[in-house]
């Protein structure tokens, strides 16, 4: 049961984050595609 919570909390955090900044979340999401990109 905490884990079921756990990632309930970690998904609701998720989304609040996207809510309250969208463009920071695209830019790590693009960050991580240019490292895996190098390491490739």
């Amino acid at each position: 049961m905490r884990r079921f919570l756990a990632i309930v909390a970690f998904l609701a955090g998720g989304i609040a984050t996207e809510m309250a900044h969208p463009v920071q979340c695209e830019l790590i999401n693009a960050s991580r595609m240019l490292v895996k990109r190098r390491k490739g």
